[in-house]
């Protein structure tokens, strides 16, 4: 019987994987005191402010949990925004706001969109997991495309682009190109344990 042999693993997969176990084998003593660097940053963020809507991500695997900068932004009056799997099928998804402290951890938004729920163009700021990010912005997810489709507005305005998204990440994410497609989105600054960058500059 005749095997089929596999496709061969993509450049961009490849750096996937890479990254993914990078991240997985941070110190943990080392992941610790960056995340609390990486935190402690974000909250000086001029959007963490009372009646802004944030939209943060759950941390899934490896990620740098943003559990506890929700639960201080809830306190000083922001409202805090998750992401919720509208469509598998079709990769889509909707932000619910959460509206107590203790629905900030890591579990799944609410099965039923709750009232009030804003698009995402009328999100002060959304708070972004990545695998990697490059120097001009680009962002490389796990590669389901959900952020992606989420964000695909931005890349349909010249002028005013909706959100300010802001990654959070360690130092070892950061790297010279995602090997970005067309539909990759962009982002406007990451945090991580050694400051803020931002990618506003860099635009063409």
């Amino acid at each position: 019987m005749w095997m089929t042999p596999s496709p061969p693993e993509s450049p961009k997969s490849t750096l996937r994987r890479a990254l993914i176990r990078a991240r997985r084998n941070l110190d943990p003593d080392a992941r610790a005191a960056a995340t609390r660097r990486i935190i402690v940053q974000a909250l000086r963020l001029p959007q963490i402010r009372p009646g802004s809507r944030i939209a943060v991500y759950q941390a899934f695997g490896s990620e740098l949990d943003p559990a506890h900068l929700a639960r201080e932004a809830l306190r000083r009056g922001a409202r805090i925004y998750v992401p919720q799997v509208t469509s598998m099928s079709h990769r889509r998804m909707r932000f619910v706001p959460l509206t107590t402290t203790r629905q900030t951890g890591t579990r799944p938004a609410p099965r039923r969109p709750l009232r009030s729920t804003p698009g995402l163009r009328w999100i002060n700021l959304v708070l972004c997991p990545v695998v990697g990010i490059d120097v001009l912005g680009y962002r490389l997810g796990m590669g389901a495309g959900f952020f992606d489709r989420a964000l695909a507005f931005r890349r349909q305005r010249s002028m005013w682009r909706g959100p300010a998204l802001i990654a959070l990440a360690f130092d070892l994410q950061r790297v010279d190109s995602v090997l970005p497609d067309p539909w990759d989105a962009r982002l406007d600054g990451v945090i991580t344990e050694s400051g803020f960058h931002s990618f506003l500059q860099r635009r063409p």
